[in-house]
């Protein structure tokens, strides 16, 4: 799954398809089967300046005559390159899509993913190189403090640009096995996972209604 996301370039749009297929499966296992087809990776979704594709959605319909609505969504990062440069840029990134969206569907339930490599080259006076030992870490740990002030979204703080959950991939391109704390990030993926649906029962209660869940 992740060696596939290292080996592909930045450019192609089906990059993080792994991961996607592994969190479409982790949610259907907690959704009800009738929510399974409308699952699905690289959904559009309106927004109030454009629409934007997300990485992975359940967009569900409103009704037999009503349009479609977004009801979980996730977004998929990775910082494979330049950490020191490109972690700002991702948390404002995050603020900005969340909030578009939110502005249209307030109830939407949205998780943030993102793999975070601490073998990642790093950018010095105009030229790339090796990060050393464990360099990255203050870099990264300034980044998850941040993702962790935003996710936080639930009553009584319900300001636009926050997410629900976040889960955060830490590996290490330098090393095999490529992933740090494989069962503590599993054990964080479930989790994460788990408060999503939470939050969705909580906020679409009939979307779970007759059907054993």
């Amino acid at each position: 799954m992740l060696e596939g996301l290292i080996h592909t370039s930045s450019q192609d749009s089906g990059r993080q398809n792994r991961l996607a297929d592994y969190l479409m499966g982790r949610l259907r296992a907690r959704l009800p089967s009738h929510l399974w087809p409308y699952l699905e990776p690289e959904v559009q979704v309106p927004g109030l300046a454009r629409e934007k594709a997300w990485d992975l959605g359940l967009v569900y319909p409103m009704g037999p005559t009503l349009p479609k609505k977004p009801r979980l969504l996730l977004s998929l990062k990775s910082i494979l390159k330049n950490p020191s440069g490109s972690w700002p840029n991702r948390l404002d990134d995050l603020v900005g899509e969340v909030s578009s969206v939110q502005m249209l569907f307030p109830e939407v339930v949205v998780g943030y993913v993102v793999v975070l490599d601490h073998g990642a080259p790093t950018k010095r006076k105009g030229v790339y190189r090796q990060p050393e030992g464990d360099e990255l870490l203050p870099i990264y740990a300034r980044f998850k403090d941040g993702l962790a002030a935003l996710a936080r979204r639930r009553p009584p703080l319900w300001a636009q640009g926050l997410v629900e959950a976040h889960w955060v991939l830490e590996i290490d391109t330098r090393k095999r096995p490529l992933l740090q704390n494989p069962q503590e990030t599993a054990r964080a993926g479930e989790a994460f996972l788990d408060l999503l649906v939470g939050a969705l029962r909580q906020r679409e209660p009939l979307l779970f209604l007759g059907q054993g869940q």
